[in-house]
């Protein structure tokens, strides 16, 4: 069972779920309610998509991985499962920055890239829940596997919020695996009820409100 929640927290990383995310959103189909065919991003040029994807794993996952290669090589960081919770600030101090320089790069993209509001609020969400959880860290051991399931299953089921159609066991599936990450996270002894809890409570809320408000704000 050691061996089982070991995989699981490697399998749903937090510098992974963001990619989760957008391949699902990308190519499992959905049907937008407005009367915009490319709302769907399940619409969008095979290249576009994998242009998005590019870009993410750029930022959130190569740079912020091999930044914290480098933290552990110095010795900043006594491992990359980041146990103490002392260690994890810088680390989070440096996922903050990818953030938002990911957001920065599609801001600035030319208009006719044409960035989905949907995507940009995600960026915006993942900025502020690692600019939260910085914070939190200061005082509480706030579960980074809990913030990415969360946001996970917020990002998804915001973009699915506006579509008349899509594949509903996906969706189920988004919160199944958070329970099972979270329990995983438990049975390791890597966390509280609490902790976990919180993490989740952060990243789907952050989601939300940042692709809501986005969304309203680019209207």
């Amino acid at each position: 069972m050691r061996g089982l929640a070991n995989f699981i927290s490697w399998l749903f990383l937090p510098l992974f779920t963001p990619v989760y995310g957008l391949l699902i959103v990308l190519f499992l189909p959905s049907t937008p309610t407005s009367f915009l065919k490319l709302d769907s991003l399940y619409e969008y040029p095979f290249s576009v998509k994998i242009l998005y994807l590019m870009l993410f794993l750029v930022f959130i996952v190569l740079a912020p991985g091999l930044s914290f290669i480098v933290l552990r090589l110095n010795k900043t960081i006594s491992s990359l499962s980041m146990h103490d919770r002392s260690e994890r600030i810088t680390p989070i101090a440096i996922m903050t920055f990818y953030c938002i320089v990911l957001y920065l790069f599609l801001l600035y993209q030319p208009k006719e890239a044409y960035i989905p509001t949907i995507i940009m609020g995600m960026s915006i969400g993942g900025a502020l829940a690692s600019f939260t959880a910085f914070h939190i860290t200061k005082i509480m051991k706030i579960s980074l596997h809990g913030i990415g399931v969360g946001a996970l299953a917020g990002f998804v089921f915001m973009y699915y919020t506006g579509m008349e159609s899509y594949p509903t066991w996906v969706l189920i599936t988004c919160f199944l695996a958070g329970g099972v990450v979270l329990s995983a996270r438990l049975f390791l002894k890597a966390h509280s009820l609490k902790e976990v809890t919180f993490g989740y409570a952060l990243g789907f809320l952050t989601q939300m409100i940042s692709i809501f408000i986005y969304q309203i704000i680019v209207q």
